[in-house]
């Protein structure tokens, strides 16, 4: 954890991220259910760090069409249609921070959708870190969605 003045935010220890032998990083995920049972679109965060320790995220939306479910069901090489990278400061490290927590609060409270609901996950990459949610809850996308305003602004 990075340990600073008392105003700065403690988050993931850069060195674990920016070493040239360790590409770690911390991948937040969202899969959407616009066309029902068979899916949506997917957009993720992955935030990394540099071998000069600043923090970055790069936002992804990626692409799908409920009319051409065999072309874009499962397919991991889609091209995203957006991509933005920033550099974190203490305020969207704080933003990520409390996207994590309320994710997990919202793991206690998860139920099962059936067949159509939305995935939300945050993993990191050695898998030592990992929630997911997958329910129905409107909660859910108005978090995500609060999280990507806050990064991307």
């Amino acid at each position: 954890m990075e340990h600073g003045s008392r105003n700065s935010v403690t988050f993931f220890d850069p060195i674990d991220f920016s070493t040239p032998y360790n590409k770690n990083t911390f991948k937040i995920e969202a899969r959407f259910s616009e066309c029902g049972e068979w899916g949506g679109h997917k957009e993720e965060i992955i935030i990394f760090a540099d071998t000069s320790r600043m923090f970055y995220a790069t936002y992804k939306v990626f692409p799908f069409n409920c009319d051409s479910l065999p072309y874009y069901n499962y397919k991991e090489n889609l091209t995203p249609t957006i991509i933005k990278t920033i550099v974190l400061n203490d305020t969207t490290k704080k933003s990520i921070i409390d996207y994590v927590l309320r994710l997990t609060q919202s793991k206690i409270t998860e139920r099962f959708p059936g067949h159509a609901g939305n995935l939300f996950s945050i993993a990191n990459s050695d898998s030592t870190f990992y929630i997911q949610v997958y329910d129905s809850k409107e909660l859910d996308i108005k978090s995500f969605r609060q999280l990507v305003t806050e990064l991307i602004k």
